[in-house]
């Protein structure tokens, strides 16, 4: 059996990994980063990611209190780590510039990572946004004296006198130990888990479109909930799509509607209907635009998507399989009501900024797609994973979307995949270093 033993060891090397690994590193701990994968960066969800440093729809330059606020009002959160998010967010844009990361801040209330780079057109994201990032990371960490492993998938959490004192996990099929003062856990959430996603979001939630890392299996939740770690905000995702027949408030976005979509009985049947002016408005997407990357029209209908049109609402029914007198009545129920400034009426209330929908009608078949799971281990402010008591466990930190307690909520509660990875980062990294 192989032993190695280190200061701090991180099990996880996507983004929070890295992060925290050179924080913890830049403070002189002797630093072990660790990474199931056999990739030199990992295989994380940040080298799918488009590099959008949103903090809660806002600049993570944003007032604090703002910030703070905003995420509180959906109603999941835990205020002593949302506190600390908000007040580190802004030093975590610092930071990352001070690591040799190139950050974009040329347009107003925006932060990217630097978008020069290919684009991959199944699924569309930018190839070399994440890449980069990582690689300023490591390059930083191995100046510090760190030491990356790839290929060792950590299995069980050491406990000793009530303190975690490191991972035991295997290495080319041998078992192998490492120790360490403390531990990280960044290992991603738990999305291409099928059964934890059907135990956590729905039962038939399996069903949804994987659109993150095959390597967020949920590996930190599980090793931390044997040892007696809290979980919350499991339910939760963030991912895209809209539910069929108008039965949900898409008003309320699209990261929320997808999540109810998931946990419905039919997770796969669903289409999103919209008119003609929708269809043109997005020849000339705003955020496709922003990030160079194909707009959905014509990109849809070029590459096979399922969309069908028609200039009766009862033809569109009948073409996209759901029956025509309800769809045709639900259309002029929400039609009236938006022109009537009633839709609360509605069945569904919708919120948002509805608009009548007018011929030629579309139709476009979606499924809830996964990108990362919002869910996981209570962490406090200071990146300590928690007792069902919410006590500190000694020992023991996570960060990234291995954590629980920031995202969530009735309207999709999404703060940021990348600025919840640096920020939790770089809280677990500091305060790790200081057991």
């Amino acid at each position: 059996m192989t032993n190695i033993s280190s200061d701090v060891l991180i099990v996880g090397a996507g983004l929070a990994g890295f992060t925290a690994a050179v924080r913890a590193a830049e403070s002189g701990a002797n630093v072990a980063l660790i990474d199931k994968s056999n990739g030199e960066l990992g295989d994380g969800n940040v080298l799918m990611a488009s590099g959008s440093l949103r903090a809660g729809g806002k600049s993570p330059r944003t007032n604090p209190n703002e910030l703070y606020d905003f995420v509180m009002a959906e109603g999941v959160g835990y205020p002593d780590l949302v506190r600390a998010w908000s007040e580190t967010c802004g030093r975590a844009v610092d930071w990352l510039i001070s690591s040799g990361v190139k950050v974009d801040e040329s347009s107003p209330g925006r932060v990217w990572l630097d978008q020069s780079g290919e684009v991959s057109l199944a699924p569309i994201y930018k190839k070399d946004v994440g890449t980069r990032a990582l690689s300023k990371l490591k390059e930083r960490f191995i100046k510090f004296g760190g030491h990356y492993l790839s290929g060792v998938e950590a299995e069980k959490l050491l406990v000793e006198n009530d303190c975690v004192c490191g991972v035991s996990g295997t290495k080319s099929g041998e078992t192998i130990e490492l120790r360490s003062r403390a531990t990280i856990l960044s290992t991603g959430g738990f999305s291409a888990n099928k059964e934890m996603v059907k135990r956590y979001i729905g039962p038939h939630a399996d069903e949804c479109k994987l659109r993150g890392s095959k390597q967020d299996t949920g590996d930190g939740l599980r090793m931390a909930i044997a040892i007696g770690a809290k979980a919350v905000n499991l339910k939760y995702f963030y991912g895209h799509l809209i539910s069929r027949k108008a039965l949900v408030d898409e008003g309320r976005g699209d990261v929320a509607v997808a999540n109810e979509l998931a946990r419905s009985e039919d997770v796969t049947g669903a289409v999103l209907v919209f008119d003609q002016e929708s269809w043109d408005a997005a020849k000339d997407d705003a955020f496709s635009n922003l990030v160079k990357t194909p707009a959905p029209n014509p990109w849809l209908a070029d590459n096979d998507g399922e969309i069908f049109s028609d200039q009766a609402v009862a033809g569109l029914a009948k073409t996209i399989g759901v029956d025509q007198d309800r769809l045709t009545a639900t259309l002029n129920d929400y039609n009236r009501a938006v022109e009537s400034g009633a839709c609360h009426s509605l069945r569904v209330a919708r919120t948002g900024k509805p608009k009548v929908l007018r011929a030629p009608f579309y139709g476009l078949r979606v499924v809830p797609g996964i990108t990362f799971t919002m869910g996981g281990i209570l962490v406090n402010g200071r990146g300590q994973a928690l007792k069902e008591n919410e006590h500190p466990i000694s020992g023991l930190y996570a960060a990234g979307d291995a954590i629980g307690g920031l995202m969530g909520g009735y309207r999709g509660g999404y703060t940021g995949g990348l600025m919840q990875a640096v920020v939790t980062g770089i809280l677990a990294g500091e305060n790790a270093v200081r057991l």
